[in-house]
């Protein structure tokens, strides 16, 4: 298993569990919310970061089916779609969307599951109880963004993706059906006019200034096309306060970020992967105090 990794993480459990992404070891937070619910549950393991790259993705993930301790865990960027592939099955909303954000043992074979769609859902649905009257915008169609955005089509009255790739969007579109529409970045006014939730799936929160925001160096002038009901949801936590959040905030509108879909898309994925361990609650109280 080593051989396939780039960071060297210590297992030292009956059981573990894994988050499979680029760097998580620098820093993604998993780790310390599974941790915290297998303490709660005393159940002998734990979560760990494994560093991968792409070109040793299905290397690792042969690893992990052959050894037994390995129960699952979650996946990072950049391959919650590749990973597709490389499972036993998938859960049919995760072969419906095409990524995988979690996986669970059954038997001898890994399964993969995506909860990110009924995490962020669950956290746009609270924040906006009418919800099902308003138009949504979602930008960014990677595999968190796609996964959002199925959830979601069923939720609104209407549905824009917008993505870099105008291709990518209508593929994503003409997938989800319905009510669903799609448009190439960068988004009008326009497009943008009567839109109660907008949607930001992209990394774009990771970077400062313009870079910032998904919605380029107009950002401010768009953000104007916004109602003064409209909620500006950002799927990033870190930093907490995007630059796409700051520029909605200072026009009043209601703003959120990602800290409570990253809370909720764990306590499933966590049952999924110790089925019994822990009622719904506990697991959501163990990982909500772990901060």
């Amino acid at each position: 298993m080593q051989d396939f990794l780039d960071n060297d993480p210590t297992i030292s459990t009956a059981k573990f569990a894994a988050i499979l992404g680029l760097t998580p070891s620098k820093g993604a937070r998993s780790p310390l919310l599974w941790n915290a619910a297998f303490t709660a549950a005393s159940l002998d393991a734990a979560m760990v970061p494994m560093d991968v790259t792409p070109e040793n993705l299905a290397g690792l993930v042969a690893a992990l089916k052959a050894d037994k301790r390995y129960i699952g865990g979650a996946v990072a960027v950049p391959h919650k779609q590749e990973i597709a592939r490389l499972l036993d099955r998938l859960e049919p909303e995760a072969e419906r969307i095409g990524a995988v954000n979690a996986i669970y043992r059954d038997g001898d074979e890994l399964v993969g599951a995506n909860t990110d769609g009924a995490g962020a859902l669950s956290q746009i649905a609270d924040a906006l109880p009418d919800l099902a009257s308003r138009k949504a915008v979602l930008i960014g169609l990677g595999g968190a963004g796609i996964a959002v955005a199925a959830y979601l089509a069923g939720a609104v009255k209407e549905l824009l993706v917008a993505n870099r790739t105008h291709a990518k969007a209508e593929e994503a579109a003409a997938k989800l059906g319905g009510r669903v529409s799609a448009a190439a970045l960068p988004l009008t006014a326009e497009l943008l006019s009567g839109c109660g939730v907008l949607v930001n799936c992209t990394s774009a929160g990771y970077q400062d200034g313009d870079a910032g925001s998904p919605l380029g160096a107009d950002a401010d002038a768009l953000i104007s096309a916004l109602p003064s009901d409209a909620l500006v949801y950002d799927i990033i936590y870190q930093p907490s306060e995007t630059p796409l959040m700051k520029l909605a905030a200072a026009r009043g509108l209601k703003t959120q970020n990602g800290l409570g879909m990253n809370l909720d898309q764990a306590v499933i994925a966590f049952q999924k992967a110790n089925p019994g361990a822990l009622s719904l609650d506990a697991v959501r109280d163990a990982m909500r105090n772990a901060g």
